[in-house]
């Protein structure tokens, strides 16, 4: 019988999937959103509320489902919101 050859150390798993940024539990809604239709609605597998734009800025900046900051509020990222008002601004000072 032969024995199949294999390597001494197992080769190093990437830690994160090429171009998939945030969480991965964020996932986009199958329905649209109830109140604004022009709106993704976005949702957490895990079950966590998503209320505000912040809430999911603050998912997308989260690099893994252990850091959640809905679990350990003191990881938090520090993200801001571009608003459309200030968007416009900026576009007229140029």
């Amino acid at each position: 019988m032969s024995r199949e050859r294999r390597r001494l150390l197992p080769p190093e798993e990437s830690t994160a999937e090429p171009g998939r940024y945030g969480c991965p539990m964020l996932t986009r809604g199958h329905g649209p959103h109830p109140t604004q239709p022009n709106r993704p609605l976005w949702r957490c597998s895990l079950g966590w509320a998503l209320r505000t734009d912040l809430d999911v800025a603050n998912c997308i900046a989260t690099g893994a489902v252990v850091d959640c900051w809905k679990v350990h509020p003191e990881r938090r990222p520090i993200v801001s919101l571009v608003t459309g008002l200030q968007g416009e601004q900026k576009a007229s000072a140029d």
